[in-house]
């Protein structure tokens, strides 16, 4: 096991860590609302770095999405629905069909998470809804099955933008599918988190570069937990009825233990 992650744990550990995590985060939305104005100086900050990098293309795609009535809510379903369906339903699996990947994936997750936290308390930034004059949040336009559309009204942070968890989430999701299964196919997975960081930014709920933070936070607690290219976890624990992986020297090995063998 990589020695930045931990085995996996009897089952009520494992959710009494989630909500330890999640009693974090709650204190920090019980303070962010009293740092409106710093937030929205450092929205300020983010906008000009993209201005300068000509990555500035959050009023255009937001435009884009309210002119079209079906795609704003497709996004408004896709934003407030699937980062809190998709990710624990990947994590429940893993557990239950990949154990012997489990430890790696999860202690990757939880770091990005406890990453973002940090940020989070340290850093508030008003999301473009809340910054820029015209961004219409298309995710509050359209009706959806929470109480808000950002989730349970009273159980969100309005000033957590980055790094976005949404598309930080969406790439773990995509590395866990992509390390449990070996068809070619499995790379469509990477789809997840690219459309995600599109509808993000189209709904004026996080910057590009907001995007870029969250899909740092996951890949860096994701490599040093053992993930290589092209999507292998490097000291996984093979459950026992996986098939062993024989290299040369273990044959040429076999092979010189049965000679041995057969001469006495």
């Amino acid at each position: 096991m990589n020695r930045f992650s931990w085995r996996r744990l009897p089952w009520t550990v494992e959710v009494l860590s989630i909500g330890i995590g999640y009693a974090l985060y709650s204190v920090i939305r019980v303070v962010s609302p009293h740092r409106l104005p710093e937030s929205l100086e450092h929205a300020s900050d983010v906008i000009g770095i993209e201005r300068a990098f000509g990555l500035f293309h959050e009023l255009g795609a937001n435009e884009f999405l309210t002119h079209h009535y079906d795609l704003g809510i497709a996004s408004a379903y896709y934003y407030a629905t699937l980062h809190f369906i998709v990710t624990p339903l990947v994590l429940a699996w893993v557990w239950r069909r990949r154990s012997y990947a489990y430890g790696q994936l999860r202690s990757a997750l939880v770091i990005a998470t406890a990453i973002a936290l940090v940020v989070y308390a340290t850093w508030p930034l008003a999301p473009p809804r809340f910054a820029l004059p015209g961004a219409e949040d298309t995710v509050l336009v359209h009706p959806v099955f929470w109480a808000s559309g950002h989730g349970v009204e009273g159980f969100i942070n309005d000033l957590a933008a980055m790094p976005s968890l949404h598309v930080g989430w969406a790439l773990w999701c995509a590395a866990a599918v992509v390390v449990s299964f070996r068809s070619a196919w499995r790379h469509l997975a990477w789809l997840y988190p690219l459309a995600t960081t599109v509808v993000v930014v189209a709904t004026a709920n996080h910057y590009l570069v907001d995007a870029i933070g969250g899909a740092a936070v996951v890949l860096v607690p994701l490599y040093l937990c053992g993930l290589r290219p092209p999507g292998v976890l490097v000291g996984a624990e093979l459950p026992d009825r996986a098939p062993a992986v024989v290299s040369p020297r273990t044959i040429e090995t076999s092979e010189l233990a049965d000679e041995d063998s057969i001469s006495a």
